[in-house]
């Protein structure tokens, strides 16, 4: 069973993602901030990384840039989820690196159609 992490600082979204995700049939993973969950990047093999931009401490672009140093495969299933309208670093972080964007709020079908892609890509 492939694991999914999330990484949302609102709880209400982070657990509708793991209801989602595991109705699909991965196991999914969630925090509530970019330091609770590098460890867990670390100790576990994730397939897929949904993680928030705009979070207390750290932004989703950081947990990004620490998990392609650690995991460059893990980084290529990097989704960054977004309320932020108008915002230029996340724009530039976006075109610079080619990460996939879901903008909230989102359909859940949206995060299917992604992750239907990646399983694609993998055969």
């Amino acid at each position: 069973m492939k694991k999914i992490l999330v990484v949302d600082d609102e709880p209400d979204v982070a657990e509708l993602m793991r209801f989602f995700l595991d109705s699909l049939g991965y196991k999914t993973d969630i925090f509530l901030s970019c330091e609770e969950s590098m460890e867990a990047v670390l100790n576990n093999k994730y397939w897929a990384v949904f993680c928030d931009y705009m979070m207390p401490y750290a932004t989703g672009d950081n947990l990004y840039y620490r998990i392609r140093e650690t995991n460059s495969e893990l980084a290529e299933r990097f989704i960054m989820i977004t309320g932020a309208v108008l915002n230029e670093k996340l724009d530039e972080f976006v075109k610079k690196e080619g990460i996939r964007v879901i903008n909230k709020p989102f359909k859940l079908e949206e995060i299917k159609n992604i992750l239907v892609e990646f399983e694609k890509a993998e055969r």
